[in-house]
């Protein structure tokens, strides 16, 4: 008598979608035991190639704005580190005339203040003589208007580029090696008489259009310390 083969164990039965859907409603809270199940899951895109849902589109606009929001970000943290390190600089200066006894008539003056101030060059004039001689600062019998910038409003700072005859005129020799320059009117306000001029081989650092609040105190500094204005 031929014994028979035992039969392989039949496989469970494939639960049905609706059986699926029936126990999850059911157990509302399964999901939440089963949290690792969410990283394990792979749902395939429903929508034709080239297509994404609406909440794709959200996400994408809120990481643009978030992009966006921390560049601005980055750049108010580097302008206010920018800002510290100009009024440090104006707080050195203040501190230079209060602390050194005749800073204004120190023949180093022009080389504290190149110093101080982080420029390649300095350079002054004056076309009304001052009280007492000031190192360093040339006396024009009259204001070099014609050599001025014609764009220069002498009430706020003028940044740009140095002319060839402004450059010789203030910086002689030396003037082919400065690429971008800040004029500073000195002297009591709407009545200047004379003018600081910064210069740097930087050609874009006194560029057009750069704010000017500093450069505004630093001469307002600068025509008190050296007598050119009253307090």
């Amino acid at each position: 008598m031929n014994e028979k083969s035992p039969l392989p164990p039949e496989s469970p039965p494939e639960p049905s979608a609706q059986k699926v859907l029936d126990f999850l409603t059911d157990h509302p809270e399964f999901f939440q035991e089963h949290a690792a199940l969410f990283s394990q899951f792979k749902i395939p895109h429903a929508l034709p190639e080239g297509t994404v849902s609406l909440i794709e589109r959200q996400v994408e606009i809120l990481r643009r704005q978030n992009q966006r929001l921390e560049r601005r970000l980055n750049d108010f943290l580097e302008a206010g580190r920018h800002n510290d390190l100009l009024f440090e600089r104006l707080h050195k200066v203040a501190l230079h005339f209060l602390t050194q006894k005749n800073a204004a008539s120190n023949p180093a003056l022009m080389t504290h203040l190149r110093e101080i101030l982080v420029v390649d060059s300095v350079a002054g004039t004056l076309w009304i003589t001052p009280p007492r001689p000031i190192p360093g600062f040339r006396i024009s019998s009259e204001k070099p208007a014609k050599l001025l910038p014609e764009d220069w409003d002498t009430e706020h700072p003028y940044c740009g580029r140095l002319g060839e005859a402004l450059g010789v005129l203030l910086f002689g020799e030396n003037h082919p090696e400065l690429h971008s320059i800040a004029l500073i009117a000195l002297g009591p306000a709407h009545h200047e008489i004379g003018l600081l001029a910064l210069g740097l081989a930087d050609p874009d650092h006194f560029r057009p259009g750069l704010a000017t609040t500093y450069l505004h105190r630093l001469g307002q500094l600068l025509s008190t310390a050296l007598g050119l204005s009253p307090p």
